[in-house]
C-alpha cells in the first residue's frame, strides 16, 4: 500500500468536513472505499454517485482526469496526489 495525499474541493470538501487527508491505498477503488467509511454518509453519497455517473465527480490523479476509468483499475503509488471535486462548467 502507498500513502496518498487527497485534496477535496467545493461540495466534496463540505461533505467530508475537511479539505484533505492522507490515505493508504494501492488503487483508487480502495482509496474511495476508505474515504466512504472514514468520512461518513454525506461523502459516501457523493462518491457513490460516481459509480452510476462517472461524470458526477471529477477525480484527478497527479493532475490527470481519470474520466470513466473504473476506480479499481487506477493504480496508485507512494506520493501520488488525488484531487476530487464536483464537475466544473461555465465559460
Amino acid at each position: 500500500m502507498a500513502r496518498i495525499s487527497v485534496r477535496l474541493f467545493a461540495s466534496v470538501r463540505e461533505a467530508a468536513g475537511r479539505s484533505g487527508c492522507d490515505i493508504d491505498a494501492s488503487n483508487l477503488g480502495e482509496l474511495i472505499e476508505s474515504m466512504k467509511s472514514r468520512f461518513g454518509p454525506a461523502l459516501a453519497r457523493v462518491l457513490v454517485g460516481r459509480e452510476a455517473d462517472p461524470e458526477s465527480v471529477v477525480i484527478l490523479v497527479n493532475g490527470m482526469n481519470i474520466g470513466r476509468t473504473p476506480a479499481g483499475t487506477v493504480c496508485l503509488s507512494q506520493g501520488d496526489e488525488v484531487a476530487i471535486f464536483p464537475p466544473v462548467s461555465g465559460g
